[in-house]
Formats: structure tokens, sequence, C-alpha cells
């Protein structure tokens, strides 16, 4: 409705596709593999799994591939062609073939982990057992918070309805896209055109005029307000993806013979290509030998190495127009409270990279390494951590840093039970180990994509529930290490590794906050009665 501006829409909810039965398998992993029989053990093991491998293997190796989002049109249409004539056996995907993909009959699906909201597990589920076929999904736990919830109640995961959406329709950089893309099929008229784009218009228009894709015709009527398209792409349609919001891709090259393995979307490439950098591309290891900014193009060659790499960096939230540490609460039904969202501006420096060890995950060397600042606009929601509860940390003489890391973890961990999020949607302030500069003292929560897509205002009503939740979990954990688990405070998207976590020191944290909202709310309405 707030994308067509319409104020009454069809609800279309029962699904009508032909299916037949479909069983689900959920597995839970032991955490901890037995030691028993050491390293003897170990090696028959991997022998005679090696036997097996290289008896079925080869009849295996070429049924088999990988599917993301950042290969090439031409691998990915192959691949989906493939799999749909029953080419190959098997595809490891992201939720890149999640939807609108017609991938022809599988029989199965196998989930690792929860996928951030119930509506994707079932999207992905439904990729199997079309045409009244019987088909299974099998759900493999990870140890974080949300796959063990679902592994002790999966009545909760059969029984959760589905979660809301999350669209913004006024996200800068998706507006001015459909704009272009508008204005290209009619005119853009500002004094009709903003009941359809919102108040934003104009600078939008302005925007695109500045870049060369929009001009305005003096002699015509509304001569001021009638926008032309005149970009430089004969249909700007065709270079706007669905997928994703970012224009601005670089590219990886085989030196062996100049061809085009993926193009990765500019915020993430530098995390995965870098003078030095192991790329892996369809389970083959590449050497990234030249690093080319100017042309946005990673070179390298196919290598065999026992070692990947990871990079060290850090990231910088800074939010705009947050100095004020209380604002008044907006009405809603949710629990009160003090948190704000904010427009922000996220930036990422990268420093160096480890060389890790594939067996051991031991770092083998460190490596220097210099590439520019990477920042965009998004929003954050965070809430401030009142001076009560540092001092309580700082009396127990436990890590204040270690303790906001971990009550931020913690909200990100219990996030998708509340809603339709997921670990490549928000982040948090990592502390790294030997950062010795000062972190703001809050709890906070950022958008990764650029521009926003609204999740900060969506967090922002949630977080009174969202903060006694994330108390709850810690708490109710039996882990008994200081740096806690990954069914609390640890995080798998964890930048610096969960290396600066502190569980006591989150949970007094959690209470202050919450016991200074209170205290806060209940002060204030007193004043109000009065």
């Amino acid at each position: 409705m707030e994308l067509a501006k319409l104020d009454n829409v069809g609800l279309i909810q029962n699904d009508g596709s032909p299916c037949g039965s479909k069983y689900f398998l959920l597995w839970n992993p032991p955490l901890h593999m037995k030691k028993e029989g050491g390293s003897q053990g170990s090696s028959v093991t991997r022998r005679s799994r090696r036997e097996i491998l290289e008896v079925t293997g080869k009849e295996l190796v070429d049924s088999i591939c990988v599917y993301r989002a950042g290969y090439i049109a031409e691998d990915r249409r192959k691949i989906e062609a493939d799999l749909f004539e029953g080419k190959l056996c098997g595809v490891a995907a992201t939720n890149a073939l999640e939807l609108g993909i017609d991938v022809g009959h599988i029989d199965a699906t196998l989930h690792l982990g929860f996928p951030g909201s119930v509506a994707s597990l079932w999207q992905q589920a439904g990729r199997s057992g079309r045409r009244a076929k019987q088909s299974l999904a099998i759900y493999v736990a990870f140890e974080g918070p949300l796959d063990q919830y679902f592994m002790k109640s999966p009545d909760k995961l059969f029984g959760k309805p589905i979660e809301h959406c999350q669209v913004d329709s006024h996200n800068p950089k998706v507006l001015g896209q459909h704009i272009a893309c508008a204005a290209y099929e009619h005119p853009i008229c500002l004094q009709y055109d903003e009941n359809h784009f919102g108040s934003t218009l104009d600078s939008i228009v302005t925007t695109l005029k500045d870049k060369g894709f929009l001009v305005n015709n003096p002699s015509g009527p509304f001569s001021s307000t009638m926008w032309n398209y005149i970009g430089p792409e004969k249909n700007p349609s065709q270079t706007v993806s669905i997928r994703a919001i970012e224009h601005d891709k670089y590219k990886v090259i085989d030196k062996l013979n100049n061809r085009l393995l993926e193009e990765i979307e500019e915020s993430k490439a530098f995390f995965q290509v870098y003078e030095g950098a192991i790329y892996m591309h369809q389970g083959v290891n590449y050497l990234v030998e030249e690093f080319d900014l100017s042309s946005r193009t990673a070179f390298c060659r196919k290598v065999d190495v026992k070692y990947y790499t990871k990079t060290r960096d850090y990231t910088d939230i800074n939010v705009l127009g947050g100095d004020f540490a209380y604002l008044p609460a907006c009405k809603t039904n949710h629990l009160k409270t003090t948190a704000q969202a904010n427009s922000c501006k996220v930036s990422t420096k990268w420093f160096g990279f480890h060389r890790i060890c594939k067996s051991s995950s031991k770092i083998l060397d460190t490596v220097e390494l210099r590439l520019p600042p990477y920042s965009y606009d998004s929003e954050a929601v965070w809430i401030r951590i009142p001076r009560s509860a540092k001092l309580a940390v700082e009396e127990r003489k436990l890590e204040f840093r270690g303790g906001s890391h971990a009550a931020s973890h913690t909200l990100l961990n219990i996030l998708p039970l509340h809603m339709m999020c997921g670990a490549s949607d928000l982040g948090t302030e990592c502390v790294n180990p030997h950062e010795t500069r000062g972190m703001p003292e809050r709890i906070l929560l950022y958008d990764k994509h650029p521009g926003g897509i609204g999740l900060a205002t969506q967090v922002k009503k949630l977080f009174g529930e969202l903060l006694l939740a994330a108390l709850e979990l810690v708490s109710a954990c039996s882990c008994a290490s200081a740096s806690g688990c990954p069914n609390c405070i640890q995080s798998l998207t964890c930048s610096e590794y969960n290396e600066v976590l502190d569980k006591e020191a989150a949970i007094l944290i959690l209470k202050g906050v919450i016991e200074h909202d209170r205290s806060y709310f209940e002060v204030k309405e007193a004043s109000d009665r009065s």
C-alpha cells in the first residue's frame, strides 16, 4: 500500500500452488564433537572418508555447484538451466535462489541455520516439492540462540505467523532509480507526481539533474516542473537490480583467460578482494595479484593454498543529530523507551589482513593493507548507557567495553524473533581488542543498507521489549565462560571474532538501561500530572 500509494488493496494470503506433502526434519547436531579415540581415530575417519570420496566423487564433482547473486548473469542463467533440466544433483546457494527463479523439480532442501525469518524459511523450503510431489526440508541448527530456541520449541517455528515485510519507499537510492525509470517512460511533473513519489521528489530530481540523468524542457508547458530522462543508458531499468540497492560494483577477473568471474557490490568489495586476498569461486581458490582501484577490477589466478584470508578493519558509526540524551517517547503500544532513531554515517577503514590456516584456524601471519575508506549514509537506533550502569560495572572490575559489546550482540541475536531481519540487515559496533580510542557509551544497531530501509525506526518501537528479552536470554544461559557462548552474547557475524565480550557486565548494563528508562518515565509522568 505504501509503494502503490493506495488506500485499499486485495489480500491474497492462501497458497494455491500445486504441491504434495512436505516433511520437515529438524536436526540439532552435537555442539562439540567427542574427543574419544584421539588422533588415531581422527586419522582413520579422515582416511575412510577420503576413500569413499575418491570412489564416488568423480561422478558427483560436476553435478554440484555454487550459486550466489554476485556471479555474472550468464553463469547464473546456466546454473539455473542445468538445475531445471536435472543436470545438477545439488546447488549450494545463498538466499539469491530463494525466490523469483524457476528451478524445476527439487526433492529436498537443506537449510544451514535459521535464515532470519519464518517467511524466508518457508520460501526456501517451497523450492522443493513442486507439482504434487512429496518433498523434504532439513533444518540444521547452528549454536546461535534462535536456532536452539526453535530446536527446543519447534511449535514456535511452525505456529509463528509470517513476519511483516519492512519497506521504505523513501530510501533515496531506491527512489532515485525509480524516478529515472519513470522519467524514461513519461516526463516527471513535480506539481503532480509528488503525490506518487513523496515530498523528497524535488531534491532527488535535482540530484539526478546534476548527475546528467534528467533535464527540463524550457519551451514546453509547465517548463519549470517537467523533467525528461537523458541518462547514458538507453533504458535505465536494465541497470536497476531488483535484488540490491547498490549500483557501483567491482569486477573479479581470471588473469589466465581474462574471464569475468564475479561482480561484487562496492560496500562488500574490500572485505573480499585486495592484493594478497584468497578469493573463492565455485570451490576454487584464487589469489588476487593486482587490484586496480581506478577501474574497480581485481585480477587473480588459480592457486592451491592451505590458508584463507580475512581483513583487519574497523567501522565507525557517526550518529547525526544524536547528541541529546533523552527525547519524549512517542505514543505506542510498546514499552516506553528513550531509544532514538537517527541518520548516521557508516565509515569503514581497512589496515591489514590475516592469513589463517584452514585446518587449525590459527593466524599464520599478518600483512599491512592500504585501501581507501568507504562510507555511506544510513540510519541507526541507539540508547545511551547511564552513568550508574557504567559505575556498577567498574565497581566489580568488569570490562565495560566488553559489556556494551555483548549487550549489543544479544539484541542482534534475538531481534529476528520480533521482526523480519537478518545478519545482513543490521550490525553493531564491535570492539577491537587493540583499540585505544574512546567509544561512545551506548547500545547501537545500524542499518547495513546504504540509505537505510526503515529498520531503525521499526527497531526503536520495539527497543523496550528487546532490552527485556536480551536480559532474559543472557541471564538464563548456563554457560560459565566470562565471554559467553553462541547461545547468549557471541555472534557469528562479529567482525572482531567475539574477542572483547563480558557476559556479567552485559547483564549489569542491560539491567541499568532498563531501570534508568523505567525511572525516567515514572518521574516524567509524575511531573506531567503535577
